[in-house]
This record gives C-alpha cells, structure tokens and sequence, in this order.
C-alpha cells in the first residue's frame, strides 16, 4: 500500500475506533497528521478522496465531518424500511440484544388488551445502517401467540415479522404509531453509540393482525440525524388525547 492509501485506512479506522456517527467532527487535519506520522499534503489528499467517496463531507469555516445523510422513509415498519433502504443503497444489518420472557406491565397489558402479568416476549434490536447503529427496536408480544418464538427466532439476519407470519399467523394489516422526540436513555445512548444528554427520536405504537388482534406492542428509537420522516395527515383524522 502507498502511504497514501495508509493515510486513507488511518482516517477509517480513527472513524471506527472513535465510535464515530454521521455528523460527528473529525480532528483538524494538522491533528491528523501529526497522528499519522505524515504530510499535510497526504492527510488533505486522503481526506479529499473520502470526500468524493461520500463519506465525509466538508463545511466551510467548521471543519470536516462523517457524512450525515439521511434516509427518507415513508414508514417506520422496518419491513418498509428494509426496503426503502435497499432502494437508496443502504445496507441493513440487525444485531439481536435478547431475546426473553417478562410479564406484562399495566401498560403493555393495555396496549395489547391483555391481562396484566401474562407472560410476553420482549425482543431487544439494534439495526445497524452501512455498519453505523441506527435504530434501537423493542417488540413485545404475546407468548400465548408466539410460545416457541426463541426456537424460531435465532439470527439477526431472519426478519421477525416474516417469523411471526410463517410460524404463527400472525400477519400485520395495520398499526397506530406515536413519535416524539426526547433524550435519549444510559443504554440506548450506550447502543446507539450516542453522548449523554442526546436526543433520540422515539416511534411507540401497536401492530394488529388483520382480525384486528393486537400482536405487537413496539418502541422504535432512532438516531434522529440519520433520518427524515414524511409524515401524512387526512382530513378525517380523529384527535387523541395525550
């Protein structure tokens, strides 16, 4: 490799080890070449190079930074997802965080009509957009629906709705969201590879089946610079109480 193209591998590698996310600064590149042990000249030409590489991305008079580009999706299913970011040359990757029985809370008992303390699975996700955590996922479903889904559900790479659906029936036709913004928590910051006190952008709501029977209680939390919802309203939408 020319020292060139060591420089290029340098400023990637200082990317990863840093747990670098789009939109976070990169050091001066004075700083990196000192670190490198090279010219100013090689450190510009590489950082020119992984400019037209799209992936940093320069703003005058503030410095150089990993290139925030957001995906642009319709739908915050990740079904929809996987396929909107297939479509925009995104690599999806999912990594399972656990897998694991609870009882229902209140809350949940609510969201899925169930009775409070029936046993649920809580699957716990993070979706990794071109190598960069992006999505945190919780699912929370009936076991009495779903009894052997930690038998059926083992890899990151299989999708859990498709699971759902070939193994149980359990084919989703219709959901209610929710979104709001807010900081984000100790372990999703520490999954997600955020700062303290970041914000997080949350999407809560239920999945029902197509006899209109609640199966999944979920919370998707997003790393909000990576992302740009569109958002659609009707006329005849019915108001909600907070």
């Amino acid at each position: 490799m020319t020292l060139y193209e060591k420089t290029i591998d340098f400023i990637r590698q200082l990317i990863n080890d840093g747990a670098m996310v789009p939109g976070d600064r990169l050091p001066a590149e004075v700083e990196i070449a000192r670190m490198a042990g090279v010219s100013l000249m090689t450190v510009r030409r590489a950082m020119s190079e992984l400019v037209n590489a799209g992936v940093l991305t320069r703003v005058q008079g503030r410095g150089t930074f990993v290139r925030s580009t957001r995906v642009h999706t319709d739908s915050t299913i990740i079904g929809g997802l996987k396929e909107t970011l297939s479509l925009q040359g995104v690599s999806l990757k999912t990594t399972i965080k656990s897998l694991r029985e609870v009882s229902a809370t209140a809350e949940q008992a609510e969201a899925l009509r169930l009775a409070d303390g029936l046993a649920l699975w809580e699957v716990v996700r993070v979706r990794h957009l071109d190598g960069v955590p992006a999505i945190r996922e919780t699912a929370v479903i009936p076991k009495i629906l779903a009894p052997d889904l930690d038998q059926h559900y083992t890899s990151g790479d299989l999708s859990l709705y498709n699971v759902l659906a070939t193994q149980y029936g359990l084919s989703e036709s219709g959901e209610e969201q929710r979104l709001q913004a807010r900081v984000a928590s100790a372990i999703e910051a520490a999954d997600l590879g955020l700062k303290r006190g970041d914000f997080v952008i949350e999407v809560t709501g239920v999945a029902a089946s197509s006899g209109g029977s609640a199966f999944d209680a979920f919370t998707l939390v997003f790393v909000p610079q990576m992302f740009a919802f569109r958002l659609r309203t009707s006329p005849s939408a019915t108001l909600v109480q907070p």
